[in-house]
């Protein structure tokens, strides 16, 4: 029984970790897709259309993951904290 407990604790001291270095990545490609969304001045279908092959399969890695769901939910949000001056 305590075996049981002990693997989940771990399993989720993993999740944590591996939360808190997601983080800061998926901040920097929302930010960095926010930039190129203004500077090209284009809708998000055009953009991604535009995109290569390469940059398209990224950009799916770093968003379409459920297992980062949570740090780029967390990453949206502060973004648009810090950033709500300049809207």
């Amino acid at each position: 029984m305590y075996c049981r407990h002990f693997v989940h604790l771990i399993c989720i001291s993993v999740y944590v970790v591996y939360y808190l270095i997601m983080l800061p990545t998926q901040y920097a490609n929302i930010g960095e897709t926010k930039k190129r969304f203004k500077k090209l001045n284009k809708s998000h279908n055009e953009i991604y259309k535009d995109m290569t092959f390469a940059e398209q399969q990224l950009q799916f890695n770093l968003q379409g993951n459920l297992m980062k769901l949570v740090p780029t939910l967390f990453a949206a949000f502060i973004y648009k904290i810090q950033n709500q001056k300049g809207e």
